[in-house]
């Protein structure tokens, strides 16, 4: 059987393995109500009463395209003429994600343009939102904000990208 309620993530909840409960419940609950209403995963109810957590088809493919550690942005033939700006306020309680992020930016071909604000002339919103996810991190700390225009910065990003 197949449970689509929110009561089957109570019950699921319920039967984490130990190693799970040092994470808070809530936040568990958010992410797997995420995975869920995303078509990511669905949860099978065993004979026995136990809930399984069961990947669907359109959650490997979300899985092949963000895998944490070979994440890379996706480089179109013919820039559209956009710049993405990574804008970031992580709280100091957050200190590690903050410098995790700051890795990942940079692996990620991005450019710092302030310690908070990196830029990168490509299409990055999808990844933003899966670090997001990965770190734990609220809407509110981080964001994609996109522009034409860089002002006095324009012509410098452009050859550090080797844009024309």
């Amino acid at each position: 059987m197949i449970l689509s309620s929110p009561a089957g993530t109570r019950r699921l909840l319920k039967q984490i393995p130990k190693e799970l409960k040092r994470y808070k419940k809530l936040q568990l609950r958010r992410a797997l109500t995420y995975l869920r209403t995303q078509n990511k995963i669905q949860y099978l109810e065993k004979k026995d009463g136990t809930i399984v957590v069961q990947i669907t088809k359109n959650g490997q493919n979300y899985l092949k395209k963000f895998d944490f550690d070979n994440l890379t942005l996706e480089k179109p033939e013919k820039w559209n003429n956009k710049w993405y700006l990574v804008i970031f306020d992580i709280p100091e309680k957050k200190k590690l994600a903050r410098e995790a992020l700051r890795e990942k930016l940079k692996d990620l071909g991005l450019i710092k343009l302030q310690d908070s604000v990196w830029i990168t002339p490509f299409p990055c919103e999808q990844e933003i939102d899966f670090i997001k996810n990965v770190f734990n991190l609220s809407d509110f700390w981080l964001d994609v904000v996109i522009t034409e225009n860089l002002g006095s910065k324009e012509y410098q990003m452009r050859k550090q990208f080797s844009l024309k």
